[in-house]
């Protein structure tokens, strides 16, 4: 099974370009027990009429902004990578005129005229599949390009492939950035893809700051630093993964987890709960993993008490905020979800084997793929689908507001 991701905008590209380094470091690790089931998912063997970086694997890719100065350094940065993989020939589209910040610019304008091309560049990477599990968007939601271009492309992929899986990974602004219209550019951005994917993952911004701040002890985090945090949370999302068994057993028990159709399965079952969000533990900084102790229950604890306050970090968690309290619940204090899925990486499955699993989610565990970035046993993430889902609810009052007002 294979997945065609799609990098658009700068945000996209410099994302992605994050997401697969993560990858071929884990596709190393895994290749010295057999081949990895990485490779086939999201690289590819090289064309064998081509010589050039012929030992490189290709990212099974393509590359859209309207300007080359980003596409042209993930390009070349993937090219003199130490782990093995680059990007495709001709998988890039770019233009030399950007949208400047304008969604409408993007979608309105740049959407009908290169949609055909970028199309195309999609359709061929799609074909060299063997079977096309699935797209993977990854995009922002402030900017023109990303956001506006990026919906109209995700229409358009909806379209020419209807009975195929689409999940975006949008990255939500700052709450006060330095694009004066990311407000109106998030919304009709959130909107347009309600209707057309399968599954949104939302990471805001701000999150992603304050984890390099306060968890990663990084003084003035770059957007490299902050890519590195996102990239590491969807890997673990989509590194392959079994049912784990329980007691009593299950007819799903040992079955690996097929991308995407049982993240949409599990979580997006209902077309109005279409938002995701996305939890890991540990974050720590690398000099700190060999002097620290990870005990399964304790990460589950302070996991399962961040999806009750919605807390993105495990710092400063409330720890009096109870599911069952009627108090916190009038109190909008509780993080209402409409499932959640646990997954538990670890480098032996019977480590695991015998875990309680939280009320209303559904445990996983990765076959022996140990964290190569990391040296703790292992690692979990919990995806959260429900109605709000660490939506701004200023934002979601004020889309709600747009809809109620009658049209002159």
């Amino acid at each position: 099974m294979s997945v065609v991701t799609l990098q658009l905008g700068q945000c996209g590209t410099q994302i992605g370009h994050a997401l697969f380094e993560t990858l071929a470091r884990e596709t190393e690790v895994d290749q010295a027990s057999g081949k990895s089931p990485l490779f086939d998912t999201f690289f590819r063997q090289p064309d064998e009429q081509r010589t050039d970086n012929k030992k490189k694997r290709h990212a099974r890719s393509v590359l859209v902004d309207m300007e080359p100065k980003v596409v042209d350094r993930a390009v070349v940065s993937a090219a003199s990578s130490s782990t093995k993989w680059c990007y495709a020939p001709g998988c890039c589209f770019s233009q030399q005129s950007g949208s400047g910040n304008n969604w409408a610019r993007g979608y309105n304008s740049y959407g009908p005229t290169y949609v055909n091309d970028v199309c195309d560049l999609v359709r061929r990477e799609a074909e060299r599949a063997d079977y096309l599990g699935g797209f993977l968007m990854l995009q922002s939601m402030a900017g023109g390009t990303g956001a506006g271009l990026g919906t109209y492309i995700a229409e358009a992929i909806r379209d020419s492939f209807p009975s195929s899986f689409l999940m975006n990974h949008c990255i939500w602004p700052y709450q006060s950035g330095e694009v004066i219209v990311q407000n109106y550019n998030s919304l009709l951005t959130l909107a347009h893809l309600a209707e057309v994917s399968d599954g949104i993952m939302l990471v805001e911004n701000s999150a992603l700051h304050s984890t390099c701040q306060r968890l990663l002890n990084i003084e003035r985090p770059s957007f490299m630093d902050m890519n590195a945090v996102a990239a590491r949370a969807l890997s673990s999302a989509l590194l392959p993964a079994s049912y784990r068994p329980i007691a009593g057993g299950t007819s799903q028990s040992g079955r690996p987890v097929t991308l995407f159709g049982d993240i949409v399965e599990k979580l997006c079952c209902h077309p109005a709960y279409r938002l995701l969000s996305l939890r890991s533990l540990p974050q720590m900084p690398a000099g700190s993993i060999d002097f620290t102790t990870f005990t399964w229950p304790a990460i589950l604890r302070r996991l399962q008490q961040m999806q009750v306050t919605g807390s993105l970090l495990e710092e400063g968690l409330r720890w009096d905020v109870k599911v069952n309290s009627s108090d916190n619940v009038h109190g909008r204090q509780v993080n209402k979800s409409l499932a959640a899925m646990l997954v538990l990486r670890s480098e032996s499955p019977e480590s695991v084997a015998g875990l309680s699993t939280p009320a209303k989610a559904t445990a996983l565990f990765l076959l022996r793929i140990p964290w190569c970035t990391q040296k703790s046993e292992g690692s979990v993430l919990l995806s959260i689908a429900g109605p709000s889902l660490n939506v701004p609810r200023r934002a979601l009052r004020q889309k709600q507001s747009c809809e109620q007002k009658p049209v002159a």
